[in-house]
């Protein structure tokens, strides 16, 4: 924490719901490496959060949490060597949960995500992404912390787990599966 960088942030209202978004995305991949590999990081695992993240890997972040919640689950289903619905969806359940655990919970995510970038060619992530989100989360007060990520949990709860909503036609492609 000592080699973060300080910054003081001028951020209003509505640009903190836009910010917060993000965060789901973020944590998403790395609640899903946790998931899949037990809690023991793997050579693949940089590889894993970063495309299961759209805010690593097109730099594109999504704008509102529904619309992070639906980009994990698709990416989730496409990119990984475990390509379940289930697993994703618990996953999201995952993110809630962690969200709820408060800015100390989120922020020792953040760093771990930190540690996870800093070897190899995604160092520059950290630099992009994550300090700027561990000084952010830390120039929070306790109760605007409290209030900010219990929403964001609250959003993400929220959001109705729906494979017809994925955009894609799943039951079709589950029943062809079967019948193949």
């Amino acid at each position: 924490l000592m080699r973060l960088p300080r910054k003081e942030f001028l951020i209003d209202h509505h640009q903190t719901k836009t910010l917060l978004a993000p965060l789901v995305d973020l944590l998403f991949g790395l609640c899903y490496d946790i998931r899949t590999t037990l809690d023991d990081p793997t050579c693949e695992s940089p590889w894993t959060v970063t495309r299961l993240s759209t805010s690593f890997s097109w730099l594109d972040p999504p704008r509102a949490p529904s619309d992070a919640v639906y980009a994990c689950l698709r990416r989730a289903l496409t990119y990984p060597l475990y390509r379940s619905w289930a697993v994703a969806c618990s996953t999201i359940n995952d993110v809630e949960h962690l969200l709820r655990a408060g800015r100390v919970a989120v922020l020792k995510a953040l760093l771990r995500l930190r540690t996870l970038f800093a070897d190899g060619d995604r160092y520059l992530l950290n630099t992009i992404w994550v300090d700027d989100y561990c000084a952010w989360l830390q120039s929070w007060s306790d109760s605007a912390a409290e209030r900010r990520l219990g929403g964001l949990a609250e959003r993400v709860a929220s959001v109705e787990l729906s494979k017809s909503k994925t955009g894609w036609k799943l039951d079709a492609i589950e029943q062809a599966a079967q019948e193949a």
